[in-house]
């Protein structure tokens, strides 16, 4: 791993002393907590937080001090209680994550790796084990055009590390598996409806049932609008350019619905979801403040699953599922004519998922399965539309098959060895190795230590070898691009303290190699997607979470991370990164109050430098208004701290000035 470039902030500096000091005030306050309280009834019963059972980590249910990564699960208690409204709210949250917003989409990071142009397409993103990662660009949609609502999530499980061995390419430095909740959970009819600043208004709701047969059956729809606020942008302060003032253009509306149907063991759900947002960075050398420039995305996504009865030897999964992503934007050209042109891509594709789990041999839990998938449609386009001019016309198809086998051996009473491999063969790329080691050991009931071996890899997907787009300002293609791979380790202890206390400390080593990213072509005035070398990222994270009887809940970390990039300066990697989630009840009115705060270290962009900030959000819940009646008031950046995220390639702003102070209401109602 070559050097890194600077070193690792272990103290935080002014501007995140007070958050170190609400870090520390909390704890205090944590430890007080006496066991005698009543409990909150707004929460669900503590659990053991070594007993927690994940999914994600090997494809099937294990205790969290058993599963061969450090995962984070996120509940949908955590997602009430602090009124997080996208899937990059909940990832703020997380330690080691980082999230950049360009006032159009989401981008996640984790341990230092966030880079521009990539779309999210280092994580895998799944829906009840489900691909969400299009075929087209292989970008997970984590913002508002996450096509679910996060009302209708039972859990969120968060598994940093190379994932490949069993889920093959875009599990590069994490997985993230969204877990909705059963039918019968939410049995009945229930209504919300949310408000806030700048025009920003949802309304849902939700039926539930089950038939005489004992099926059961959900249908959930909703719809939300944003007019959004002007943007001041220095970068375009002419008379020409309305003085700088994006107006009205960070506006946004979407629909989303879904389905879910369960009988016996048999499950059938459809997910389907549209999201319009306005552009108001004039991106891609737009012209500025034009009305008509806006992105669209719409998916569906189809799965019918089906598993044995549970508890039984041979334990058999099975998918079908069929999805399809349409994205497309409108964007007006700088010219004197102030072209549209209308840019974007269709993907529909199918495939087939099926595993076996089995416990047969004593002292083992053998893994093996197959996943197929068919790219029946890439079709990637431009055009001006009046008068018309076709620049891009590519029509694809493609092909993802695996294998892949796991076997978790106890070695004794007290140390378990997962081994895993697989094996990929997609479209235009040699077949890839996957393998993955963890040695996982118990030498105190309440003390775990994990090393964690892992290699990933990542297919370049259509958008980077075969988007070409001629003339200045646009992009070449690039056929013969090769796949990312990473390699990475991680020693993890765990040490519980009581019930519902754990420290968790994780010391990583990541390499990633044919690291692929736009480089600009000097000749052509464009850019090109390309393997431009290394990159490397070494790190300690450093958890504390803990619950109470009478219903407090904290859980606080600090993650200090090197980064070593092959162009220089390293691109959107704090050296630091904070979190503080702290929810506990007030009083015996019923209410529930919540706060975050959130320090993230300095990063640099393209063009420039996101300062260090500090953000505090707060959330005020009463399960109980009414009988049947929940009121939630949330707001964000409560300090109203300015602070700004890095910009891409595709943006003439250096950096990214994201919202000050926001308010919310929400009102929501069961029948």
């Amino acid at each position: 791993m070559p050097a890194p470039t600077r070193p690792i902030p272990f103290r935080l500096r002014r501007h995140a002393r007070a958050f170190a000091r609400a870090l520390a005030l909390s704890i205090l306050a944590c430890a007080g907590a006496r066991a005698g309280e009543p409990p909150d009834l707004t929460t669900l019963p503590l659990e053991q937080l070594m007993s927690m059972e994940v999914y994600s980590a090997s494809k099937f249910m294990q205790k969290s001090s058993r599963a061969p990564s450090s995962v984070t699960v996120i509940t949908k208690a955590d997602i009430r209680h602090f009124g997080w409204r996208t899937l990059a709210d909940v990832a703020r949250s997380v330690r080691g994550m980082v999230v950049s917003y360009d006032r159009n989409y989401s981008y996640l990071g984790q341990r230092g790796i966030l880079r521009p142009g990539d779309f999210n397409t280092r994580f895998l993103l799944q829906v009840d084990g489900n691909r969400m990662n299009d075929a087209v660009y292989d970008q997970a949609p984590v913002g508002a055009e996450f096509p679910l609502d996060l009302d209708l999530i039972e859990r969120i499980e968060f598994v940093p590390g190379p994932g490949s061995s069993i889920y093959g390419s875009n599990a590069f430095i994490g997985v993230i598996n969204v877990i909705t909740k059963t039918p019968g959970a939410v049995a009945g009819t229930r209504a919300s409806l949310e408000v806030g600043q700048d025009g920003a208004r949802q309304a849902a709701a939700s039926v539930g049932w089950r038939s005489p047969q004992g099926s059961e059956y959900l249908i959930a729809a909703s719809a939300h609008r944003s007019d959004g606020r002007d943007l001041y942008f220095p970068e375009f302060d002419t008379p020409a350019q309305n003085h700088g003032v994006a107006s009205g253009l960070d506006d946004e509306r979407g629909q989303r619905f879904f389905a879910r149907a369960t009988h016996g063991a048999a499950t059938l759900s459809l997910i389907h979801a549209n999201r319009v947002k306005g552009i108001p960075t004039a991106s891609y050398s737009q012209s500025f403040n034009d009305p008509r420039t806006a992105t669209t995305d719409r998916q569906t996504y189809v799965n019918a699953a089906w598993r044995s009865e549970a508890g039984a030897v041979e334990q058999l999964k099975a998918r079908l599922f069929w999805g399809q992503y349409d994205s497309f934007g409108d964007y007006v050209a700088s010219d004197q004519a102030r072209t549209l042109s209308h840019d974007g891509s269709s993907a529909r594709w199918w495939g087939i998922d099926a595993s076996v789990v089995s416990t047969r041999l004593a002292g083992h839990t053998v893994l093996a399965g197959i996943d197929l998938q068919r790219d029946y449609r890439l079709h990637q386009y431009s055009f001006d539309i009046a008068p018309f001019h076709s620049y891009l016309d590519d029509r694809r198809s493609a092909r993802r098959a695996g294998l892949y086998l796991q076997d978790q051996v106890a070695l004794g009473e007290t140390v378990l060895l997962n081994l895993g491999l697989r094996y990929d063969r997609n479209s235009g790329s040699e077949g890839v190795w996957s393998p993955r080691a963890a040695l996982i050991w118990n030498p105190l009931e309440a003390t775990t230590v994990k090393a964690i071996y892992g290699s990933a890899f990542r297919s370049p997907n259509s958008f980077e070898k075969f988007y070409a787009f001629p003339g200045e300002g646009g992009q070449t293609g690039n056929p013969g691009l090769r796949e990312e791979r990473v390699r990475s380790a991680e020693l993890a202890l765990v040490q519980e303290f009581g019930e519902n206390a754990r420290v968790s400390v994780s010391a990583f080593r990541t390499a990633l190699s044919n690291l692929i990213a736009p480089v600009a072509q000097q000749e052509l005035a464009s850019v090109r997607f390309d393997n431009i070398g290394r990159l490397g990222a070494r790190g300690v994270e450093i958890e504390y979470e803990r619950g109470t009887p009478g219903g407090l809940t904290l859980r606080t970390s600090y993650s200090a991370i090197r980064v070593s990039d092959a162009l220089g300066q390293p691109v959107n990697a704090p050296a630091g990164l904070a979190k503080l989630n702290l929810s506990a009840p007030l009083g015996a009115g019923g209410w529930r109050g919540a706060l975050e705060g959130q320090y993230v270290g300095a990063r640099h962009g393209v063009s420039g430098t996101a300062r260090r900030h500090v953000v505090v959000n707060a959330n005020l819940m009463r399960a109980r208004l009414l009988p049947n009646l929940e009121l939630s008031l949330g707001v964000t950046n409560l300090f109203d701290r300015a602070y700004a995220d890095p910009a891409s390639i595709e943006h003439r702003q250096r950096v990214i000035a994201q919202d000050g102070r926001r308010l919310r209401a929400r009102l929501a109602y069961a029948f």
